[in-house]
């Protein structure tokens, strides 16, 4: 699903609580997180790891496909990044207007945030306060079968109008079939209606041309 891409080498950092303790970054909480913990990122840097095989990813689409990659400030706006965090906006268009779309934007949080095909977003880390604790190579691990799954064609998005929602189906080793939904209720009418010019009649994306 990835041909020809190699993941950047990564030296994932140990970091030490004020006891000089390694913290179990991805494992901290048995039950319930510290109430201390909300809101609160004491190493944000953990997850540069994530920008580097993002950045893996871009070079690796643009080797790979027949695709245009541009800046694009305007990506980062739709998906509504506050303009003084965003360190680059970039969007690969595939030559086959038959084939997902796709937007990397990433953040000096450090962090990532991807659009797939006409409306599907997802942010890496989705929170990053320590209480979510996140794991990194659970990320990178999602975002490296997300664009996998955009760029063989195992990526589809439909809308079901009667039921007022949007569905978006993964079917891909790395992630099994995974389907996810949501309402279409934070739609505005103009997003909405430029998702229902693109989208693929047959609810599926086909695979990018190769170079």
């Amino acid at each position: 699903m990835l041909r020809g891409y190699k993941r950047p080498d990564i030296k994932f950092a140990e970091y030490l609580d004020e006891l000089g303790t390694p913290i179990p970054y991805g494992e901290r909480w048995d039950g319930e997180p510290d109430h201390e913990s909300y809101s609160v990122t004491e190493h944000p840097e953990r997850f540069a790891p994530v920008q580097h095989v993002a950045r893996a990813l871009l070079g690796w689409m643009q080797e790979q496909f027949q695709v245009r990659c541009f800046e694009d400030p305007g990506l980062a706006t739709e998906l509504r990044i506050p303009p003084d965090t965003v360190m680059c906006s970039i969007r690969i268009l595939p030559v086959d207007s038959r084939c997902a779309p796709l937007g990397i934007v990433l953040t000096k949080f450090p962090g990532v945030h991807l659009e797939l095909g006409a409306l599907y977003q997802a942010a890496f880390p989705y929170c990053g306060c320590d209480a979510c604790d996140e794991h990194v190579p659970d990320m990178i691990e999602e975002l490296e079968a997300q664009v996998g799954a955009a760029v063989s064609g195992a990526f589809g998005e439909y809308l079901d109008l009667d039921a007022g929602r949007l569905v978006h189906r993964f079917e891909v080793d790395e992630m099994g079939f995974s389907e996810q939904s949501g309402s279409l209720d934070d739609l505005s009418p103009a997003r909405l209606a430029r998702a229902r010019a693109i989208l693929p009649e047959s609810g599926s994306w086909e695979p990018w041309p190769l170079r």
